[in-house]
């Protein structure tokens, strides 16, 4: 893997910001998230009111609040929704523990939705639960084996040249999603191209993955082609935030504040390079920080330690604080959850962004290939965005990758722990 000092590079950015200074008191009381949100664009990034504190629940009713509002629903409507899905996800558990391997597709109904839906590989099992549950059977793979059948859709459209597309297994649909852009339609992959290379799939991988294409045809993918120049996700360049300098040149913003193998410190986007100041957004003093490691192929994120204590908050808005009370686990991140984005350089948090999927592969024009990263709908982000948090309330979801217009790709917090090796840090 590049290390990341090997290139000037000026690639995108990251927002979303730790505060550094753990003795700072809140001086804003009694201000809703939504004031201090509403004025973000107003303050200078050393304003010395940045720094207000809010609690747990808080923070959870702030999201609530924000999230009702962008989709038309009450405030008790959508905490209601919330309590159904915290049932469901225990529910979820237990199932997932006693029928490994045969949950097919799982998905919960958006924007306050109070419904679940279940798919079973064979014959669904007796559930008991009071929930609102639609529980199916019939199908004939899981979705973990559907999840590998897409990374391996994504390994033979590289052994064959393609790139710029993303593929990913939709619980809603059951199928299997490649969305491909190109600026030339008449050069794209076609339906027949595509199934030409299925048909001779077994020629470019392994005995072992070619088992995991068991019968895939054209029937079982869900095709698109999006014509237009770029990436198939845009990676956002960086301003504003606590900014992260490569050599004095403002390039990039920190994301969670972690512990590591080589000590506490932050982690951002992999697409950053150089980085070796952070600029703290509320003073003058500025914080040298080395480059430990990254990971751009199992998510896109990397570590770096620094010369200051950090702490486990977050910046929710340009100006509120949160502590950094959990983090959520992947496989909980269900197809319909809510979530919300927050950039720095935007100034904006948003809640109104659902799941889509998880384990997302995105290949690139450069050929490097992004797995295990999570899409949801809606892109709120700008330059500068990337490297931000995904959160809910006081939970830590993910780091900010990219987008395209219309969704957004983050890297989830567990990924970034697993790769490189380190710890969010929570209260």
């Amino acid at each position: 893997m590049m290390n990341c000092n090997q290139t000037k590079t000026r690639l995108n950015a990251l927002s979303v910001l730790i505060k550094q200074n753990c003795g700072r008191a809140a001086l804003i009381a009694g201000l809703s998230m939504f004031g201090l949100s509403a004025n973000a664009a107003d303050r200078d990034e050393h304003d010395e009111t940045i720094g207000q504190k809010v609690s747990q629940k808080v923070a959870d009713t702030s999201d609530a609040t924000l999230l009702a509002s962008e989709i038309g629903k009450s405030l008790e409507e959508v905490e209601a929704s919330l309590v159904f899905q915290q049932k469901f996800e225990k529910l979820f558990k237990e199932l997932m523990k006693k029928h490994p391997e045969k949950i097919a597709r799982v998905w919960l109904e958006p924007d306050a939705g109070q419904k679940a839906n279940i798919q079973f590989v064979g014959t669904a099992p007796n559930i008991r639960s009071r929930l609102n549950i639609d529980i199916t059977d019939g199908a004939k793979y899981s979705f973990q084996e559907q999840e590998g059948r897409a990374k391996y859709l994504s390994k033979l459209l590289t052994d064959n040249a393609y790139n710029n597309f993303l593929t990913y297994f939709d619980h809603n649909t059951g199928q299997i999603k490649l969305e491909m852009k190109t600026a030339n339609r008449a050069k794209a992959l076609t339906r027949q191209s595509l199934q030409s290379l299925l048909s001779n799939k077994n020629r470019s991988l392994e005995s072992d993955e070619s088992k995991a294409f068991d019968n895939l045809s054209i029937d079982d993918i869900d095709f698109e082609v999006i014509e237009g120049s770029g990436e198939i996700y845009q990676l956002e360049f960086a301003r504003g935030g606590e900014w992260l300098r490569d050599d004095g040149f403002r390039e990039c913003t920190s994301g969670w504040a972690v512990s590591g193998p080589n000590g506490n410190g932050i982690v951002t986007a992999a697409h950053c390079t150089g980085l070796n100041e952070l600029e703290h957004s509320y003073s003058t003093a500025n914080v040298d920080m080395t480059w430990r490691s990254q990971e751009r192929g199992n998510g896109d994120a990397e570590y770096h330690t620094t010369t200051h204590t950090e702490v486990a908050e977050y910046f929710a808005t340009n100006t509120a604080i949160r502590d950094v009370t959990g983090i959520k686990l992947t496989f909980l991140m269900l197809p319909g959850q809510s979530v919300c984005e927050y950039g720095r350089s935007s100034g904006t948090r948003t809640c109104a962004h659902t799941v889509i999927a998880n384990n997302v592969t995105a290949t690139f024009t450069d050929g490097v290939t992004v797995s295990n990263l999570v899409r949801v709908t809606g892109d709120n982000s700008i330059g500068g965005d990337s490297g931000g948090p995904w959160s809910w309330g006081t939970i830590a979801w993910g780091v900010h990758s990219g987008s395209n217009g219309t969704t957004s790709l983050f890297t989830p917090v567990q990924r970034v722990q697993s790769e490189l090796n380190v710890t969010i840090l929570t209260q």
